[in-house]
């Protein structure tokens, strides 16, 4: 039985889509239907049944996920135990979403290995697909240590651990009345059109927040799922936007505004699994971060 199959098997029935399994692991549509093909022909019972435009699992699907979920488990627990044997200082398996993976969460990690007794840790930083709750997701079921992400995760289930960003701007092209201000409170931006971030993306939770502290809405032309597009659709004339202050806004052709009212300052969170029996490795690093995220702007 393959495991590449196997694991197939298991994002599918999660999702209950083909096309979202295919997106997160990075395979094709093709090569999910031919493995679930192998797998029922092995297996002598239909593991799916179709659900208008999605998928559900039969009840012999059903069983089916138990066992296999069971023994992926075991056997990523036992990779791990192997992996961390031959690093010497342990491993420590890392998520973050993309803009903190890219600065915040390698200087992180460089200062830590400064840290006498953590030179031979090794890390291993992935970003899934980029999405705070895909990135929860992966830790919940242990497949990642931690994670860095935009909102926080159920209580019950995650440590928070939550640390300050860069807050909030309003950027407007050129030529635009607001354009004209050198900072502005989002009631004033009401009247125009915004380029807004889609439900799937993890800043829009906090901008509906912004929000709904005026008792407002926005007007929105045009919603898309990363913040780089988001203030370039800005920068091209598709509308105003409200995205994190970030020096790659420097490079558009747009004015950044500072947000008066409401308070537009930003909040991340590493999360970890309450219940997960962290390696020792892991545990100083979230440690660490605990110290060195306390008032930081990142």
């Amino acid at each position: 039985m393959n495991l590449d199959h196997l694991r197939y098997f298991k994002t599918i029935a999660e999702c209950e889509h083909y096309g979202r399994a295919a997106e997160l692991l990075h395979v094709s549509q093709p090569n999910l239907n031919y493995a679930v093909t192998q797998l029922e022909s092995e297996l002598g019972v239909p593991l799916f049944e179709k659900a208008g435009r999605n998928v559900r699992l039969t009840r012999y699907g059903r069983l089916f996920l138990q066992s296999v979920t069971e023994s992926l488990q075991k056997l990523d627990g036992s990779a791990r135990a192997l992996q961390e044997l031959g690093t010497g200082g342990g491993l420590v398996l890392l998520g973050g979403i993309r803009k903190l993976a890219a600065q915040t969460v390698p200087e992180l990690m460089r200062g830590f290995l400064t840290q006498p007794g953590n030179e031979t840790v090794q890390f291993e930083l992935h970003t899934e697909s980029g999405f705070s709750r895909d990135l929860l997701q992966a830790v919940a079921e242990e497949r990642l240590d931690m994670a860095f992400v935009s909102h926080p995760g159920d209580p019950t289930v995650f440590d928070c651990l939550p640390f300050q960003r860069s807050p909030f701007v309003v950027v407007v092209p050129p030529g635009r009345p607001l354009a004209e201000k050198e900072s502005v409170t989002l009631r004033e931006t009401l009247p125009y059109p915004y380029v807004y971030f889609s439900q799937r993306g993890g800043l829009r939770l906090p901008i509906d927040a912004l929000f709904r502290e005026i008792g407002a809405k926005p007007k929105i032309a045009y919603e898309t799922e990363e913040d780089t597009v988001v203030a370039g659709m800005a920068a091209a004339g598709f509308g105003i936007a409200v995205v994190p202050d970030h020096p790659v806004l420097r490079c558009l052709d747009v004015k950044i505004l500072p947000i008066t009212d409401p308070d537009p300052s930003r909040t991340a969170y590493l999360c970890r699994k309450r219940s997960a029996q962290l390696p020792a490795a892991a545990c100083r690093f979230y440690d660490f971060c605990a110290e060195m995220l306390g008032g930081k702007n990142s």
